[in-house]
């Protein structure tokens, strides 16, 4: 009895992704998170938008909240040069922080996301993943120069990121027309002056 070949059928791997096409879908996206906010944005806007179809969108991004997270994810990460002074580092910071609260749609968009979250999970557990993978080059800033000896071994690198970012975040939020980049400045020499203070002395009490 002759033995059957099996001839095996290469299959087409599909139409590749354009990259092109998703950039201008989450740039649309992002632009209506800024304009109307979370609940505001629907699929069929971007659809309208980006001018694709559903299809394309939800191949990408199965929920609204992931499509949502996606269009936050273009704004620029904070990059902190390594200068081995710590005070330089925190300008170098803060500036880049006020440079994309002036010029990018941050101070719409993460509010709008922020306010949503209170009371959508799926997007909270979204948002709280992608916010501390932005908080990470700022905590390594910070412990960095813990290591250093710049900042006593008992500041929390998390809480002494709050304090630097914070002020900057509530203004956005609350006083978007009052962004100045010396108050940053001055507010963040204050916080590294209490933490040296407050830490050490904790450090030493211990």
């Amino acid at each position: 009895m002759a033995t059957e070949k099996k001839i095996a059928v290469r299959r087409s791997p599909g139409r590749p992704r354009d990259a092109s096409r998703e950039q201008t879908i989450l740039v649309e996206t992002l632009a209506l998170l800024g304009d109307v906010g979370f609940s505001g944005l629907t699929v069929d806007a971007v659809v309208a938008r980006a001018k694709v179809s559903k299809a394309t969108i939800y191949r990408r991004w199965a929920t609204k909240e992931e499509l949502a997270i996606a269009a936050f994810d273009l704004l620029p990460l904070v990059k902190v040069p390594e200068t081995g002074d710590l005070e330089s580092e925190i300008l170098a910071y803060i500036t880049q922080y006020y440079e994309f609260l002036r010029t990018t749609s941050l101070p719409s968009v993460l509010p709008a996301l922020v306010s949503e979250a209170m009371h959508n999970e799926a997007l909270a557990a979204r948002l709280h993943e992608t916010v501390d993978r932005r908080r990470a080059s700022g905590i390594a800033m910070i412990q960095r120069a813990i290591d250093r000896g710049e900042l006593p071994a008992g500041t929390p690198p998390s809480i002494a990121h709050e304090l630097i970012v914070g002020p900057m975040v509530q203004r956005s939020f609350f006083d978007p027309d009052n962004l100045e980049i010396d108050d940053f400045r001055l507010m963040a020499k204050i916080i590294v002056a209490g933490l040296k203070q407050v830490c050490g002395a904790t450090s030493s009490a211990v």
